[in-house]
């Protein structure tokens, strides 16, 4: 039951993060192309690389672990999301703008995790 607490916390947080930060974005974005969600998930890889590094590398509860993890960045990210507008740019023949967020989203969020990487390499 603790555990499952512990998912509830992270995930609620995660998930006002990323409404809060895709409201912020939406208020400035006036194109077509999905900058919350393409921001979100290159920063929700960035915090999973970090945490899944620095969390093995220290003396982290596997509770603390679950929370930040599965909860939190699970509740942030938005990879549903992702494929929902991914199509919805393809039918409504925005080709031009779906290859740019598919070829961003596959490049950036496996170098912001890989950044995570490296900054919980530096932080141990």
């Amino acid at each position: 039951m603790k555990n499952y607490l512990f998912l509830i916390v992270g995930g609620a947080t995660g998930v006002a993060l990323r409404y809060a930060l895709g409201v912020w974005i939406s208020e400035w974005n006036t194109s077509l192309f999905p900058w919350a969600t393409l921001a979100i998930n290159v920063t929700g890889s960035l915090a999973l690389g970090f945490l899944m590094r620095y969390l093995t590398g220290t003396a982290s509860s596997p509770a603390m672990r679950l929370m930040l993890t599965t909860g939190f960045c699970g509740g942030y990210t938005t990879m549903s999301t992702f494929s929902y507008e991914l199509v919805t740019l393809f039918t409504e023949r925005q080709y031009g703008l779906a290859f740019a967020y598919l070829g961003a989203t596959i490049v950036l969020a496996p170098l912001a995790t890989l950044l995570g990487f490296a900054l919980a390499e530096f932080a141990l």
